[in-house]
């Protein structure tokens, strides 16, 4: 199961390097606006890029853990439905000022990355509970 595991690191050094280079391709105010009990607030793409790469270095933990059998197809599934969804997003963020249609997909993909992670969630459980028990 290390292959998939470091599937998910490279992801996160791929997320790393967008944060570095974030504020180059986009240098105006962009940026994911979240209301808080009326307060605004504007996280920078790069903040979003290291909290999604924080979050595919904990997959790669989990994945890593050589004592739990998680399924290979599951966990690539989860891999490439989560990196396409990621995908996606960052193309239609930029694209968001020009189309109507990547203005929607903006809040569809990261929906569509939640949902994904029921995937993950089943891969855990079905890894824990297969797990072979030592009978002493």
């Amino acid at each position: 199961m290390g292959r998939s595991s470091e599937l998910f690191v490279i992801a996160a050094l791929m997320l790393l390097v967008f944060s570095l280079i974030a504020r180059f391709i986009s240098p105006s105010a962009l940026g994911i606006s979240i209301p808080w009990r009326g307060t605004g607030y504007v996280l920078p793409p790069g903040s979003v890029s290291i909290a999604l790469a924080t979050l595919m270095c904990f997959f790669a933990t989990i994945y890593s853990l050589w004592m739990l059998p998680f399924s290979r197809t599951a966990t690539l599934l989860h891999f490439g439905l989560t990196a396409l969804g990621i995908l996606v997003f960052w193309v239609a963020f930029y694209l968001a000022q020009n189309s109507r249609a990547a203005v929607w997909t903006v809040f569809a993909a990261p929906a569509g990355v939640l949902l994904v992670q029921s995937i993950f969630v089943w891969n855990l459980f079905h890894a824990v509970f297969r797990t072979p028990r030592l009978h002493g």
